[in-house]
Formats: structure tokens, sequence, C-alpha cells
């Protein structure tokens, strides 16, 4: 029987070495980091759908983080669901935090009120983009 925490093992993650790596090389840029908002086309909007409601008399509305581009009253926006295309449809309002907006850019978190949508159309995971 061996006691094989007292052969500890170097930590990859140790916060000093990763000091003196970057104190080795300060010049030295950081690595490659694919994000969301550089696959986009410039000026293309995108925002996963987190949630979605169903407003009496206004219709369905639907809420997440714009990760990409900016959004206004009166865009045409395209639904898709794994890549395919669900349905289009137009941004008849723009909120968030109970503040009724005209646009939202990249990183809102927004609710947008879609017309001719029905609640059952939507899911969870959908991306509206233009």
């Amino acid at each position: 029987m061996g006691w094989k925490f007292w052969k500890r093992e170097p930590n990859p993650m140790d916060p000093q070495q990763l000091l003196n790596q970057a104190h080795s090389a300060p010049n030295s840029s950081p690595q490659d980091v694919q994000r969301v908002q550089d696959a986009v086309p410039a000026g293309a909007f995108v925002m996963p759908v987190e949630d979605v409601f169903s407003i009496t008399g206004r219709g369905t509305v639907a809420t997440g983080r714009i990760t990409a581009g900016t959004v206004q009253v009166g865009d045409q926006v395209m639904i898709t669901r794994a890549g395919q295309q669900v349905a289009m449809s137009r941004v008849t309002g723009v909120e968030a935090f109970r503040k009724n907006l005209t646009v939202a850019s990249a990183g809102d978190n927004v609710g947008l009120l879609l017309e001719g949508i029905d609640k059952s159309q939507l899911l969870s995971g959908d991306v509206i983009s233009r």
C-alpha cells in the first residue's frame, strides 16, 4: 500500500508556474481562441434563444443574450434549429430589463417580440440571426 499523496505530481495549472511563464515571455500572444462572434460575418446578428414566452395581445417573445451584431425594431430575422431554417419573422419590439429599446447589440440580454411566430415554433437552443 503506497501513500500516493506524499508523491505529489506537478500541477499543470500551478499558479506560480503560470506566473513565471507569463513573466518570461511578456510579449507573447495569447492562444488563438475561436469565439462565436469571430465565426459570423461582420455586422451579422446572432442570438441563441434561452426562453420563449407568449404575451396575450402582443405575441411571442424570445429571450437570450446577443452574441454578435446588432438588432433593431423592424429587422427581418431568420430562426434556425440545428442549422436548418425553421421560420422567418420581423422584430416588432426589443426590450432589456423592462426598458423598450430601438437597438440592441452584442452582450445585451434582451427579449425580442417576433411577428407571426407561435410559441410552439420556438425552442430553447434555436438561433435567431439576420
